[in-house]
């Protein structure tokens, strides 16, 4: 019965989800009014902020969190079973019961957030203040990591990871997406109860994380209380949209209420269970086989390729600018011509030069545009070649780069900035990365079939034309991890 009742239930799933009623309905409002509230803000304040500007934010914001595993690597503790065995067992025991692998553990140095926890994908990684990590109890860090485990297991780490970088805390960027971001707390402060076992210990947690060592002096009870008067003041209230979680009055006064609910039940004798004391292990790629099931619907897809285009146009507009204004033509190859150097006997000593085409030149990445024709072209020793398929302000530029910043990222990490944001990843067959020649031909026939394969991709919605003939699939990353851990 216990074995069933574990394959069955699910956490942010089905009549026993712990999630909060509201978060998903929160997360697509603010995904949909994320854009028009950042343009208001700029007006208001006289900021120039655009899609262009927003995209680029989160461009950097992805670059950055992706290198963070070397920068942590580097510059803090790697917690393990020898080192800080307290630290390792209390996380390692919490894996176990969610039944997720476990992260990669730091502790740096960090006097504002105690615990968080980074990445786009498997592994994730956790990290520890080491100015908070001594003043916390065994069971008080046992809630403060089984919250940043929850978002993990409930997906909110790859657009955490994104908000801390671009500026969590400040109270614009709480403005626009605090909306989600309070109720992702209110979902992971029940993973958190579960993890520490008692409601004493998650509201001294909440306590101690608000107040540090003062928190230890603090009436809870009488704390508690506050929040009916915040609750009887309509303007108290509303100070809540300034920040990123709520009021801790508010979560105490939550996580009381659910511990007197059937859910709370429920999700307590799930996480008691009998059951492995290792967290699951992610399996060697080429284990196993990538199942119709695996694999991403036509939305899913959509969203991934929206953003994916955001950002490009984004870059494009970016570096690009006006620059490289569009012209018709095909390919040319003409040799540059040197500049004609004026006789010294009919040149005035009083004259100016004028300047030669290439010193008019703008460069811009790769490539040379021409000032006197905006044209743009590569120039290899004597040779200019010139095509508008270099040209990134026509649509054909357009498409061509974005097909190389596909096969790029595909290449290099198996996900372009899009498919982090959606959860989805490029695998060959068995799971294994793609290499540069498969991604190249990936995209070549997305370049060239792209008209056949838009309408049928509404009849093989899971394994689309390009997905077939290349032996590669997009699935979903919680798939992929459920597969290779062996939980579902």
């Amino acid at each position: 019965m216990q074995q069933q009742t574990a394959v069955e239930y699910s956490l942010f799933e089905g009549p026993g989800s712990l999630r909060d009623r509201s978060e998903r309905i929160a997360f697509w409002l603010t995904a949909i009014c994320a854009l028009p509230a950042a343009l208001l803000i700029g007006y208001v304040l006289h900021e120039s902020i655009g899609a262009s500007q927003v995209a680029l934010f989160i461009v950097i914001a992805m670059v950055y969190v992706t290198l963070a595993r070397g920068r942590l690597l580097g510059s803090s503790v790697r917690v393990h079973d020898t080192q800080y065995p307290r630290v390792f067992a209390i996380v390692k025991r919490a894996c176990a019961a969610l039944e997720i692998p476990m992260p990669l553990v730091f502790v740096r140095e960090d006097n504002f957030v105690p615990v968080a926890a980074l990445g786009f994908g498997e592994p994730y990684a956790l990290v520890l203040s080491s100015h908070w990590i001594e003043v916390f109890r065994d069971d008080e860090l046992a809630f403060m990591i089984g919250r940043e485990l929850g978002h993990i297991a409930a997906g909110h780490t790859r657009f955490l990871s994104l908000l801390s970088v671009n500026g969590k805390e400040n109270p614009l960027i709480a403005l626009i997406f605090g909306g989600w971001l309070r109720r992702c707390t209110m979902t992971c402060d029940r993973i958190g109860l579960l993890c520490c076992g008692t409601l004493d210990a998650a509201i001294r947690a909440i306590g101690v994380a608000e107040f540090h060592e003062f928190g230890r002096k603090v009436d809870y009870q009488a704390f508690a209380e506050q929040h009916a008067e915040i609750e009887a003041d309509t303007i108290s209230r509303w100070g809540t949209w300034l920040g990123s979680e709520p009021y801790a009055t508010t979560r105490i006064a939550a996580l009381r209420g659910f511990i007197a609910s059937n859910a709370y039940t429920g999700a307590e004798e799930w996480f008691l269970r009998e059951r492995d004391e290792e967290p699951p292990a992610l399996a060697a790629p080429g284990s196993t086989t990538v199942d119709v099931r695996d694999c991403a619907g036509w939305w899913r897809r959509f969203a991934s390729f929206a953003i994916d285009v955001v950002v490009v146009l984004a870059i494009i507009n970016s570096f690009a600018g006006s620059a490289a204004t569009s012209s018709a033509g095909a390919i040319r190859v003409e040799k540059s011509k040197p500049a004609a150097t004026a006789s010294p006997s009919r040149t005035s000593s009083h004259s100016t030069a004028a300047p030669s085409p290439q010193d008019t030149d703008e460069q811009v990445g790769p490539l040379t545009i021409d000032e006197n024709t905006g044209q743009p072209h590569l120039r290899i020793g004597s040779l200019v070649i010139t095509s508008k398929v270099f040209n990134p302000n026509n649509s054909t530029g357009k498409t061509v780069w974005f097909s190389v910043y596909m096969t790029l990222l595909i290449a290099l990490g198996g996900q372009s900035f899009g498919m982090m944001i959606a959860g989805l990843r490029v695998v060959t067959t068995d799971f294994r990365r793609p290499g540069i020649w498969r991604s190249i031909g990936r995209y070549v026939l997305v370049l060239l079939l792209w008209w056949m394969i838009v309408p049928l991709s509404f009849v093989w919605r899971k394994i689309l034309l390009h997905d077939r003939w290349t032996r590669t699939r997009l699935v979903k990353v919680e798939r992929v991890v459920a597969r290779a851990t062996g939980t579902r």
